[in-house]
């Protein structure tokens, strides 16, 4: 433009740029049309400035001072406290800091007295991501999903938590371990629970008379203690009779029960039992444990690995549940204040997230798993007409019929149903043997399901296909679940055939939202 300096320029030399003076320094100069028009740039000889830029096709229209658009994402606009820049596109958008392998990026935030006052840096030299307030680092994500936190981790007080870690052990539920004495008042009773509700058969104890049964449990040992006592006779007493039940004779798998009076004479009845093996050790005041042949010898603590151990012994379909507790010692089939876990809904509509961590087992041919929120315990998915599960199954035994298996058995699904209508998601994963899986549901306030694995979320279907499909968008949820459905939490492992299997669960954590 320097050439036309100080020369009449026609009409058609409008056209062109001009600067106000001659570009010869670092000065920056202001740029002109051919007319005299400021135009939104200045010039010098390093250095461009611009009132506004627009790349791609955002230069039509450019959000605040710097636009980058490959393709509009619809009717939006950046927010005026952030549109200085804008990145924008009709899919998948961001933004790329490319460092050395030893070096970090970084994110700084500054003002006029501090210019790193906030910041967010990766640390490529030992992959770990940094936070940092007032100038300082005051919290590290390490590589192996360790959090640092320099001060105090706060929970929501919009929510209401409930979290499990099997600090004690779960047992039978009482009204599972309810047995029925068979031929004699003599014979022998067998249970291998710490809880036991004992039913003899009919006896008429004359006064002063005393009879006795074996109870045979692996529990007991010889130093244990066994309480027993009356719960009930089919039968009233009269009131110049005493019945009185004791445990004695305890040797390692067995003890002795005697039922006697001290005067008296009763009429024949039957009588009913409660016996307690060794009540000093707590069982889990929350969770009980359920499933066919299931028993308290064989719910344990791993050692090497932590949280508690359920053991499947050698049944085809034996099972291993993990249920919410129904009943305590003393109370009858009342369900009622219990405990939270059982008493408190978690529906739907509470905006429900329930967070299970489980091991598999060295061996997962032949086993199905599941954990979730279901109507009923059971893993089989056309039971009950509303719920929302993860399951693994290596056959179809769990399936609505085998006309419709799940579409890879060796994968883990996500199942939930609607009023009856099944939605299966394949989620690709392939379920490994001794591998730990970090399982999350997620209800949104539209009551539609997220669902996440080991932190990595994965779409849901939203068309009932027989066997299941696969949805490639990560982020899909589910259609809107059903309002009030009685769903509480469980997690188990069945045999699908006749083989010994294990199934190690770490916690299980669940909240909602406070409002009713």
């Amino acid at each position: 433009m320097g050439s036309l300096k100080g020369k009449s320029i026609s009409s058609t030399f409008k056209n062109l740029l001009q600067s106000e003076n001659e570009i010869t320094n670092t000065t920056l100069r202001q740029v002109e049309s051919g007319s005299g028009v400021d135009a939104a740039m200045k010039l010098s000889t390093d250095k461009a400035e611009f009132l506004k830029v627009g790349i791609g096709t955002g230069g039509a229209s450019p959000d605040g001072l710097l636009h980058v658009m490959s393709t509009s994402a619809g009717t939006v606009t950046s927010n005026a406290l952030a549109d200085e820049a804008t990145l924008e596109s009709s899919g998948a958008s961001g933004l790329s800091i490319l460092s050395g392998a030893l070096s970090t990026g970084n994110i700084f935030f500054g003002d006029a007295n501090d210019n790193d006052a906030g910041k967010i840096s990766y640390s490529h030299a030992n992959d770990s991501l940094t936070f940092g307030t007032s100038g300082s680092n005051t919290m590290v994500l390490d590589k192996s999903g360790n959090l640092n936190i320099t001060g105090n981790l706060s929970q929501s007080e919009d929510r209401y938590f409930l979290d499990e870690y099997f600090y004690k052990l779960p047992h039978k539920d009482i009204q599972s371990t309810e047995i029925t004495q068979s031929s004699s008042i003599t014979t022998a009773v067998t249970s291998n629970t710490k809880h036991i509700r004992i039913t003899t058969v009919s006896v008429n104890l004359a006064a002063d008379d005393t009879q006795e049964f074996t109870l045979n449990n692996s529990l007991i040992h010889s130093k244990s203690h066994v309480d027993a006592f009356l719960v009930s006779t089919s039968a009233d007493v009269a009131d110049n009779a005493m019945i009185n039940v004791m445990a004695h004779g305890i040797v390692d798998g067995s003890c002795k029960i005697r039922i006697g009076t001290n005067g008296g004479n009763p009429d024949s009845m039957t009588i009913t039992i409660q016996v307690t093996v060794d009540p000093h050790i707590d069982s889990n005041d929350h969770w009980c444990v359920l499933g066919t042949n299931s028993t308290d010898k064989y719910t344990t603590y791993a050692g090497a690995q932590p949280g508690l151990r359920g053991n499947l012994i050698g049944g085809d379909n034996d099972q291993f549940i993990l249920s919410p507790k129904s009943s305590q010692t003393g109370v009858d089939t009342d369900t009622q204040n219990i405990s939270p876990w059982r008493n408190v809904n978690f529906y739907s509509q509470y905006q429900t997230e329930l967070n299970v961590a489980i091991t598999t087992d060295s061996n997962i041919t032949n086993t199905a798993i599941w954990a979730g929120m279901k109507i009923t315990n059971v893993g089989a998915y056309a039971v009950d007409a509303d719920q929302a599960y993860f399951l693994y199954a290596t056959d179809d035994d769990l399936g609505g019929t085998n006309a419709s298996p799940l579409t890879t058995n060796a994968n883990l699904h996500f199942i939930y149903s609607i009023s009856g209508t099944d939605y299966i998601t394949d989620l690709g994963i392939a379920v490994q043997a001794s591998t730990v899986y970090r399982l999350k549901l997620s209800f949104d306030e539209n009551r539609k399901i997220s669902v996440f694995v080991n932190g990595v979320q994965y779409g849901l279907v939203t068309s009932a296909t027989a066997g299941g499909a696969t949805q490639a968008v990560a982020t899909t949820k589910s259609l809107a679940t059903t309002s009030g459905a009685g769903i509480e939490p469980y997690v188990g492992i069945q045999a699908l055939s006749t083989v010994a299997r294990s199934l190690f669960c770490q916690f299980i954590k669940i909240s909602r939202t406070l409002e009713a």
